[in-house]
């Protein structure tokens, strides 16, 4: 699978149409074009797209696969100017961490974001687990990076962008204390306490993500 085929299948699923995405994103002619698809769908081995007679539709599993293409290619951007920051040393780098698991959702509008606002500056990326992130931070590695809040470090600002949903799965049918926000002790006594069934117990609540 080549870069191009990501690109190819990308600008499509944007533009939602063969002849719009041939035309005016990628400069080619769209039978070109439809023998690209064809051949990304072939090596991925399921039908990506839908061809109607308006333009296209994603199947399933093409959402599926637009948000890994463009993650990839956002990470392929990324590896060229680090290679270009070695080949220019003397332009400044900024350093972006993401919390590992989380990329798909923030890198690819980053990047865009970061290009647009400081097309002379290379973007480098780590990727990371939320303490070792803060740790980058603390020590100048890092400039800027998505993460849990981490405590003991008031050199760090925090700015709170989303709440993400923590959910734990218990089989049976639950004791009235795990209802609302159970402790640690409480979700081991009621895991090896109750008996199994058929329904299963959701406990949600939050962790921040900064």
């Amino acid at each position: 699978m080549e870069l191009r085929h990501l690109r190819y299948f990308v600008a499509v699923a944007e533009a939602g149409s063969l002849t719009v995405a041939a035309a005016r994103k990628l400069h080619t002619s769209q039978p070109s074009l439809s023998r690209q698809i064809r051949d990304l769908e072939n090596e991925v081995g399921t039908q990506l797209l839908t061809r109607r007679a308006r333009g296209i539709e994603l199947t399933p599993a093409g959402r599926a696969f637009l948000d890994h293409a463009r993650l990839a290619l956002s990470q392929a951007e990324a590896a060229s100017e680090a290679a270009r920051r070695f080949t220019h040393p003397s332009r400044p780098c900024f350093t972006m961490g993401f919390l590992t698991g989380h990329e798909m959702r923030w890198m690819p509008e980053t990047l865009r974001i970061l290009r647009d606002e400081l097309p002379n500056i290379d973007v480098m990326i780590s990727s990371q687990y939320s303490p070792l992130l803060a740790d980058g931070l603390s020590k100048g590695n890092i400039d800027a990076a998505f993460l849990r809040r981490e405590k003991g470090l008031p050199d760090l600002a925090f700015r709170l962008l989303v709440k993400e949903p923590l959910v734990v799965i218990l089989p049976g049918e639950p004791p009235v204390s795990l209802r609302s926000r159970p402790s640690v002790r409480e979700i081991w006594w009621a895991r090896h306490s109750w008996p199994c069934r058929t329904r299963l117990l959701y406990c949600v609540w939050s962790s921040t993500i900064t």
